[in-house]
């Protein structure tokens, strides 16, 4: 009723199985259906100045207004962004459109997805190497690393929030030590969970922010549901259809699922099926 729905205590309650969201339940058919079945709020009308390619965007822009919102750039200091798919992409652009002042620095694999997310404003583009990304901040930041007894570098000084879109071991453990002491990290990745090196956590008195989903946010003031705000940022101006790298029309959509799957060889980010 909040527009909270990640922080819902019902996902067990009702006839249905225990779910998320549609495409997440073994009773309740996901859209790619030919029928499925909706709640009105779930449903938005999308604007006649908005075009169905960036309309179609509406859901990885919502999750990463999301992140954004949970730890706004502080001022003066820049923001580094893990991540080479949609949700880093998105939160790239967001932070250029909603935060212009801000520094965006994208760790992000070489080649087409580095000069994607130039593309999309981030000023400097680093590796996501690990060592060489913590290297690199470290002389972006002006900072000296520390060497603890494991050899891995970190850093007292670095961008002063982290959005990982990513949420791997590695990605955490390296943001936890490339960030500056009192940061903030945004996991809203989704990978399984292992034991990594978490010393900087208290050490430099980080904060770490899970974030799930998207519902009602506000920005600027004016309270209505992620969705909304994007249709009025498109029509401002933003835009996040380059992340759409590939098209296929409906009878071709094992090509289109497969291009996602190896998306390492085909270079797909975004994939469209157009009727």
């Amino acid at each position: 009723m909040r527009g909270l729905p990640g922080r819902c205590r019902n996902f067990r309650s009702g006839d249905l199985p225990a779910s998320i969201h549609l495409g997440n339940c073994a009773a309740a058919g996901g859209a790619h259906a030919e029928r499925f079945a909706a709640h009105e709020s779930q449903l938005f009308a999308i604007p006649d100045g908005v075009p169905d390619e960036a309309a179609v965007l509406a859901d990885p822009v919502s999750v990463s207004l999301r992140s954004v919102l949970l730890a706004p750039p502080p001022a003066g200091q820049p923001v580094l962004v893990y991540g080479s798919g949609t949700l880093a992409f998105a939160v790239i652009a967001l932070v250029r459109f909603l935060y212009p002042d801000t520094e965006v620095w994208a760790a992000t694999r070489p080649g087409a997805r580095a000069r994607l997310a130039a593309r999309l404003g981030a000023h400097a583009v680093l590796s996501s190497v690990p060592n060489v990304l913590v290297a690199d901040v470290a002389r972006r930041a002006g900072g000296s690393p520390l060497v603890p007894w494991s050899g891995r570098e970190w850093l007292q000084d670095g961008p002063g929030v982290v959005y990982d879109t990513i949420g791997s071991v590695e990605t955490v453990e390296t943001s936890l030590r490339l960030l500056v002491t009192g940061g903030t990290l945004v996991i809203s990745g989704v990978e399984p969970p292992k034991r990594f090196e978490w010393t900087p956590l208290y050490f430099k008195e980080l904060r770490v922010i899970g974030s799930n989903g998207f519902g009602v946010e506000s920005v600027n003031g004016v309270a209505k549901h992620s969705m909304e705000h994007y249709f009025d940022f498109v029509q401002a101006g933003f835009d996040l259809t380059p992340v759409i790298t590939h098209r296929f029309p409906l009878e071709r959509w094992d090509e289109a699922v497969l291009a996602i799957k190896d998306a390492r060889r085909t270079g797909a980010v975004k994939v469209l099926l157009e009727p």
